[in-house]
């Protein structure tokens, strides 16, 4: 059963995923539309997130340098 599932993942996910994504962008439309003060928030949302991916990826490259032991 395990294996049926894992098989077919993603023909269960593609639709569910796709109809997530619509409705996102709709719902941001919508907000965007009614709400410009908004759009400013999203923009300092965004940047907040490339600063953490970037952060994140620097301390996970840190960590994967070999320990130097002398």
């Amino acid at each position: 059963m395990g294996n049926f599932i894992q098989r077919n993942m993603a023909i269960f996910l593609a639709p569910v995923l796709t109809v997530a994504a619509i409705t996102l962008y709709n719902l941001v439309c919508l907000v965007l539309r009614h709400h410009h003060e908004i759009l400013h928030e999203l923009h300092r949302a965004a940047g907040a997130m490339v600063l953490l991916i970037a952060f994140y990826g620097i301390i996970r490259y840190m960590q994967s340098l070999p320990d130097d032991e002398s």
